[in-house]
């Protein structure tokens, strides 16, 4: 049996999607019940009594944005949720940076959830997206009091900056269920894999708030070695990295002028991700390079 909420208040759209669900899984099953909501408020009341293996939820009810505006208790309540995101409103891009927003500091933290999650335009054909909603649903419930006691065990060694052991625990998620996407992409973005290069090919393709989020996590770890290679300690807090830079006589004024200019680019990718331009990430890769021919 596959529990699906669908979540919108136009009740012809709610039908709408119910076929659109029934025929991209003709092949996958034929055994699934939906629930209906057509207010934000009874999809939180219909979330609390049953346990869904997915939920469509709709840009806009009685306002516009209230079903991004209620993302963030269903993120919190429901860590293991499915979701997609439908939108006949606002395009992808949009729709991303403002569900980024709320959920910046968990990724750029790793803290990453156990979850499939897209955001669709009401006009996409969304067989492949409810195809992989569902693969991720099987998987999910053959082991997910594994998978998601091992997602928090990953986070607590991150905040001991114990990255090894975290990268492990991430494996063995991937063994439980191959190519789940959060710890596969923490993993690549621990072996350094996401370079300022691969942070601008997901800004390329539309991704722009994931590909700003990527670069500003990049810089932080570059910035951080940098001060530690050149004061032979560590610096935890990158706030401070400049400050002790600016008191050492062991850095020239143009390292100086080279490392808070990435520092700013840094700051902007995080707290402004829409404002980052394909200049700003430019110059970030040739800044680096400056900064370590420097060294």
């Amino acid at each position: 049996m596959f529990k699906v909420l669908v979540a919108d208040n136009e009740h012809e759209d709610r039908e709408l999607l119910k076929l659109e669900i029934k025929r991209a899984l003709s092949t996958e099953t034929s055994d699934i019940r939906f629930s209906e909501a057509s207010s934000v408020k009874q999809a939180i009341q219909l979330l609390t009594t049953q346990i869904f293996d997915l939920m469509t939820l709709d840009i806009e009810f009685d306002r516009l944005n209230e079903g991004i505006d209620a993302l963030p208790e269903i993120f919190e309540n429901h860590p293991t949720l499915n979701i997609i995101i439908v939108s006949g409103k606002l395009d992808k891009s949009e729709v991303l940076e403002k569900v980024f927003r709320f959920t910046k500091d968990n990724v750029l933290k790793g803290k990453r959830w156990s979850r499939h999650f897209d955001v669709l335009d009401k006009k996409d054909d969304k067989t492949e997206a409810l195809r992989r909603a569902f693969s991720f649903a099987l998987k999910q419930n053959e082991g997910a009091d594994k998978i998601r006691d091992l997602f928090l065990l990953a986070e607590s060694y991150l905040e001991k900056d114990m990255i090894e052991k975290c990268q492990e625990i991430y494996q063995k998620i991937q063994d439980i269920a191959p190519g789940e996407h959060e710890s596969h992409e923490n993993i690549q973005i621990f072996k350094s894999a996401i370079s300022p290069e691969k942070a601008k090919e997901y800004y390329r393709k539309g991704d722009v708030v994931v590909g700003s989020l990527l670069l500003g996590h990049y810089l932080e770890n570059q910035l951080k070695s940098f001060t530690r290679k050149v004061l032979g300690r560590s610096i935890p807090v990158l706030s401070d990295c400049p400050k002790e830079l600016e008191r050492s006589s062991l850095v020239s004024k143009y390292r100086k002028g080279l490392f808070r200019r990435l520092y700013q680019i840094r700051n902007m990718a995080i707290h402004q991700p829409r404002a980052i331009s394909e200049k700003d990430f430019d110059d970030a890769i040739k800044n680096l390079n400056l900064l370590d021919d420097q060294l």
